[in-house]
Formats: C-alpha cells, structure tokens, sequence
C-alpha cells in the first residue's frame, strides 16, 4: 500500500498538533479533531472537553490540505484521520493520530 514517507508526514502531524493547541485555553484537557476525505471536500470537526464545537482558524485549515495533499499525491487511499490531544499532570500535551484508507 503506497503511504505518505515519514520525513513528510512527521512536520505535517507536528503544524496540525501546533494549530489545534493555539486554539486550546487553560482549562481545557481533551481535544479530538477529525478530518474526513470526502466527495469533493475535507470535512473538519474540532471539539475539546468543553467545547462541543470550535471553529478551526486557518492555520489549521492550511494544515489539514498539506494531509489531503500529501496523502492524494501518495495514493494512500486516506479517507479519515483523527487526532486526540491529552493535556498531562505537568500541562504539556500528548498526540495520538489515528488514520483510516480505503482498502479498494
């Protein structure tokens, strides 16, 4: 299955980790953005612990097209990611990305 090189991907991952965190405030611990492929469009849905919806700005937009981009160039068959953001003990925050394709 053809994917996105490592090189590639790693700073992409970082600058959406880097957008979504400039739209977290103190109090929040928990964010989950979720980005979908679909017909003719990316769907992009931004949430934390108190926040049902956050409107990303356009950091985040420019970042989430450097994923669709490099995975459409790639042939990877992306059609979903999401990535989880934990806030620690110690106020950083951790990253989980987790990526779906299509198998066709």
């Amino acid at each position: 299955m053809p994917s996105v090189p490592l090189d590639e991907q790693h700073p992409i991952d970082m600058n959406i980790g880097d957008a979504v965190l400039c739209e977290m405030n103190d109090e929040e611990y928990f964010a989950e953005l979720s980005i979908e492929l679909v017909e003719g469009g990316i769907k992009v849905v931004l949430a934390s612990d108190l926040r049902s919806m956050i409107v990303p700005d356009d950091d985040l937009y420019q970042a989430v097209g450097q994923l669709a981009n490099a995975h459409e160039r790639s042939g990877s068959g992306l059609i979903k990611a999401i990535y989880e953001f934990q806030k620690n003990s110690n106020g950083e925050w951790d990253m989980v990305g987790r990526f779906s394709y299509n198998k066709a």
